[in-house]
């Protein structure tokens, strides 16, 4: 055996049932496509994957961006055909392969492994992933001779009535010495339905006289493919389960966490709250201490330590420690919050970098931006960042206090320690220090702050 083992990923499938123009491989599930929750599963085990794509499916290779060895079937003639499409393209090589489905991102890297050790202990030729998951399925079915020995599969539509009731059925995984493999699917031949079936080199092995060795897993829900949009709902539940379950394992706190959907991505410390009805998406990070939710939406965001985020939406932002948002607050791309920033209700802030403890508490747009350190940004303050061509910056020193309903009509630059008016205009730069008001603004004396510190 080698030490890389080949991974043959089956994703030549159509998607009729999921009635989509979209190959099935492609549909996201927990912010990933199927195919790509696969690929980190044989990866993990160690193993080189090798993808089988159809002419329908082909778009899914510009997914794979030269990571995986592609083979095309064409025609799609069933999954004992793509299986001898992989093996032309990976001529020569030996040791062992595993099979898998490319819709089913519940499978284990763990369970590839034990089919693999499975193999060499019962000195077998083909090793099984099998599991009992009752009797209305579409899985084919195994059917076991008077001693007990797996004797072949009968595929769920061709299964007989009685054969229909059988408990036990294959899942979507195997392990298979790659010579024999190479022999046996050469041996194949379309059944009534003009398809060349994976599942009879179960009966192949026992006309042989060779083993099949059986992994019963523990955990059903590892072999579930998806076919339909039912069922890609119903594996996006399971795996959903299965993510916020290892990282509440790991010392985070979910409130209430069927309400919470949590993507393969997203990086969570330990003490970490998520309250009820918490959306965390792509590659999100969330630092010890935080507390995000009720009701946030986060996409690739990154949220420092001792965080707060309450009922709020923020999308490829960057929170420092100790910042504060919310409620009902927007951080677009480009945010950036410094270390004890507060961001009150109905803020928004885009493609802007706020400094060391600025508060903007309440009603405001802060866009293409620079703020200062220690800024207090009244209530109502907008930033005028777009002129009808071109995106303009705004620059706010530190220390500057910005009254309600200010307008910072850009690009301008407000100086440190300056001041604006309530309902200011500002067209033009406030120098260092100075009190700017009125429509248009006008500079009319120095700031004196000594009244409205901790305002």
């Amino acid at each position: 055996m080698t030490d890389a083992p080949l991974a043959i990923v089956l994703a030549a499938g159509l998607s009729t049932r999921m009635k989509s123009k979209t190959p099935k491989v492609l549909h996201p599930i927990a912010g990933r496509p199927l195919l790509a929750h696969v690929l980190d599963t044989v990866r993990a085990a160690g193993a080189l994957p090798l993808v089988v794509l159809s002419k329908d499916s082909e778009p899914a290779r510009a997914m794979l961006d030269g990571s995986a060895r592609v083979a095309l079937q064409d025609p799609p003639r069933g999954t004992g055909d793509a299986v001898r499409v992989a093996l032309a393209e990976a001529n020569g090589e030996r040791g062992v392969a595993y099979i898998v489905y490319g819709d089913t991102p519940l499978l284990r890297a763990e369970t590839l492994a034990s089919l693999r050790a499975l193999l060499a202990e019962r000195h077998a030729m083909l090793a099984i992933l099998a599991g009992d998951v009752g009797t209305d399925n579409a899985y084919g079915r195994i059917v076991r001779d008077k001693n007990g020995d797996v004797e072949r599969i009968v595929e769920a539509r061709l299964a007989s009535a009685e054969e229909k009731l059988l408990p036990e059925s294959i899942l979507g995984a195997y392990a298979a010495d790659l010579g024999w493999l190479r022999e046996a699917v050469a041996r194949l031949r379309p059944n009534a339905t003009g398809e060349i079936f994976l599942t009879d080199l179960v009966a192949e092995a026992t006309r042989e006289g060779k083993r099949v060795a059986v992994h019963r897993t523990g955990d059903p829900e590892e072999g579930m493919g998806v076919n339909t949009r039912v069922e890609l709902a119903a594996a996006e539940a399971a795996l959903r389960r299965r993510i916020r379950d290892g990282h509440m394992l790991a010392g985070v706190t979910f409130r209430d966490p069927e309400s919470c959907q949590v993507d393969a991505d997203v990086r969570i410390a330990a003490d970490v709250v998520i309250d009820r009805g918490t959306i965390l998406e792509g590659k999100t990070q969330i630092a010890a201490g935080s507390r995000v939710g009720p009701y946030a939406v986060l996409r690739d965001t990154i949220i420092g330590e001792r965080c707060r985020v309450e009922n709020s939406t923020l999308e490829g932002a960057t929170l420092e420690d100790e910042v504060t948002v919310g409620p009902y607050s927007h951080l677009r791309p480009g945010a950036y919050l410094e270390r004890g920033v507060s961001i009150g209700n109905f803020g928004e802030v885009k493609n802007a970098r706020l400094k060391t403890g600025t508060k903007m508490h309440h009603f405001s747009y802060i866009g293409d931006a620079e703020i200062g350190a220690r800024v207090n940004i009244g209530a109502g303050t907008i930033t005028l960042n777009y002129d009808g061509v071109r995106k303009n910056r705004t620059v706010v020193g530190d220390d500057a206090f910005i009254g309600s309903d200010t307008l910072l009509r850009a690009p301008v630059t407000v100086g440190a320690g300056a001041t604006t008016g309530a309902g200011a205009v500002v067209t033009k730069d406030v120098p260092e220090g100075m009190v700017a008001v009125g429509m248009p603004a006008r500079a009319i004396k120095k700031a004196d702050r000594r009244q409205k510190k901790g305002s």
